[in-house]
């Protein structure tokens, strides 16, 4: 009896391990646009006002193999579509281009709701989902209106048998209002426990929250993003994706008694790209996450995977902006276009690479 009832545990075991979903999703931080992308992105012969005069596809080129082994790619983007004239900082308005070619890459999930959604007021609100919808391509954070909002927030994706809810919160909006009847998700605590409450009557298989909150350049998180984590775990986020301080910050992972990865917090991602200047601004984190469920119902968070991404610039790269997976360079430099920038990529990989960020 004893050897019968080992064998069908193991034949339970296998069928199980047999009959297992598996969703691989990559994370990446905040896409940007400043005036010198603009200027490096516009081909010099259209209008400068006509979206089709701007390239982008070399901006994901080096990421797109990664891109195409994985199921889910979100990015926030950090800009709005609104019209012309485009502009960089302070007040934000890409070219729709960028989202095209955003999308072309893989990227399948924006993150829209940060303290630049409101840079172009109303038209740039109106200008980013319509180009989202026409572009047919999930995002969260921002609304029409109310109703839009309700019917949509939280963002429910199901793939591969598995179902996850996505909620999408800023600090705020740089000091300009909300023009009515528009929504920009921002972080209120009644607010949070009321969506994630709607999120868990849902049942999905596992939350997953990305929050722009933070200091801008800090390595280090906050106080207020402690507090906000907690919140966030305590009303059943499974997984906290952060953004705005435009710097790394550590990824943890949070582990139940029996050692199984119960929650993963990325405090903040950093750039995905930019022209950002400032120290450790060029250097962000592309975040591996696979999620398991199997015909038992029985759910998986496996270890996240972080891997370290750079913005390498015009004067490197022959004229033009570009997003370099940092190891696959370091490890086969002639693969890409890049002059000048070995050592400061390899410095800056091993900096982070060695203190876990």
């Amino acid at each position: 009896m004893r050897f019968i009832a080992v064998v069908i545990f193991q034949l339970i075991s296998l069928l199980a391990m047999g009959s297992s979903d598996t969703l691989k999703l990559l994370f990446i931080g905040d896409v940007m646009q400043h005036a010198a992308q603009l200027d490096a992105a516009f081909d010099g012969k259209g209008n400068r006002r006509d979206a089709a005069s701007y390239h982008y596809a070399r901006y994901f080129q080096h990421l797109k193999p990664q891109f195409e082994k994985v199921d889910i790619v979100a990015a926030n983007m950090e800009t709005t579509f609104g019209p012309a004239p485009f502009t960089g900082y302070p007040a934000f308005c890409s070219p729709s281009t960028l989202a095209v070619e955003a999308k072309e890459s893989g990227i399948n999930l924006f993150f829209a709701s940060n303290n630049h959604s409101v840079d172009r007021g109303a038209a740039g609100l109106k200008g980013t989902i319509e180009l989202y919808e026409q572009l047919e391509i999930p995002y969260t954070g921002i609304y029409r209106d109310s109703s839009e909002e309700l019917a949509n927030h939280p963002l429910i994706l199901s793939k591969k048998n598995i179902k996850i809810a996505f909620l999408n919160y800023t600090y705020g909006t740089n000091g300009i209002e909300v023009p009515s009847p528009f929504i920009v998700k921002l972080l209120d605590s009644a607010t949070v426990r009321r969506d994630l409450a709607t999120a868990r009557f849902a049942k999905p298989d596992f939350i997953i929250v990305s929050v722009h909150w933070g200091e801008e350049y800090k390595l280090s998180p906050s106080i207020n993003q402690f507090n906000w984590e907690s919140l966030f775990y305590n009303n059943g986020a499974d997984i906290i994706i952060g953004s705005h301080p435009h710097v790394p910050q550590d990824v943890v992972t949070y582990r139940d008694p029996n050692g199984d990865v119960k929650q993963i917090t990325a405090y903040s991602l950093g750039n995905a790209i930019s022209n950002m200047t400032a120290k450790n601004t060029r250097i962000g984190i592309m975040l591996e996450i696979n999620l398991i469920k199997t015909c038992f119902e029985q759910k998986e968070i496996l270890q996240p995977k972080v891997h370290y991404i750079w913005t390498s610039r015009p004067a490197a790269t022959s004229g033009y902006f570009t997003i370099v997976p940092m190891k696959e360079y370091l490890d086969s430099p002639s693969c890409f276009n890049i002059k000048g920038e070995y050592e400061l990529i390899k410095n800056y990989y091993n900096t982070f690479k060695k203190n876990d960020r």
